[in-house]
């Protein structure tokens, strides 16, 4: 059955497959290499964009892995990046016709309610159930589509000296300046 379906997308009668979200991530990134270090940047300060990684302004948390390649390899000099819903939630609005950039995350354990022999549910001091951590059969991947700053309006402009916690590892030959 499966060779059917491959059939049906060489001879162009179906959409092109979708591509993993890897593929995707590793196609961009060699698309951004080939077009030098930085977009947007110029050619004698290129490496100032990835000095700061993309982070989330709402819950204050850094991305990682593979969602920090994928979105240090966009043409946005802005770290920040965020769901629809949360810049709505602060107020600001992605500009109509902005495209979003997937991230995905992954679920290796699941929150729940503790209970007993006798499967009533084990209460703290409180009253309150107790909850703990399950580790998952099977983990779970999910994927959200984030905005860049940038692409939003009524979003404060970045501040660089507001950002803690920032280690600075551009080498000195490729930046003169000094680091805020």
């Amino acid at each position: 059955m499966r060779w059917i379906a491959q059939l049906i997308i060489q001879r162009g009668t179906m959409k092109e497959a979708k591509k993993a979200f890897h593929e995707q991530v590793a196609e961009n990134l060699i698309e951004q290499l080939k077009r030098v270090l930085c977009p947007g940047k110029s050619r004698g300060n290129p490496v100032i964009c990835w000095a700061v990684l993309p982070m989330n302004p709402t819950t204050g948390k850094r991305y990682r892995g593979i969602n920090s390649l994928n979105l240090m390899s966009r043409a946005y000099t802005d770290p920040r990046w965020l769901t629809y819903k949360q810049a709505v939630n602060i107020g600001a609005q992605v500009r109509k016709g902005e495209k979003s950039t997937l991230v995905q995350y992954w679920k290796f354990t699941d929150e729940r309610i503790k209970k007993d022999d006798n499967n009533n549910p084990v209460l703290n001091s409180e009253g309150n159930p107790i909850k703990e951590q399950v580790r998952l059969e099977r983990p779970r991947v999910f994927y959200a589509a984030v905005f860049n700053a940038q692409q939003m309006d009524n979003l404060p402009e970045l501040d660089i000296k507001t950002l803690t916690g920032i280690h600075w590892s551009v080498p000195n030959k490729y930046y003169k300046h000094p680091m805020p």
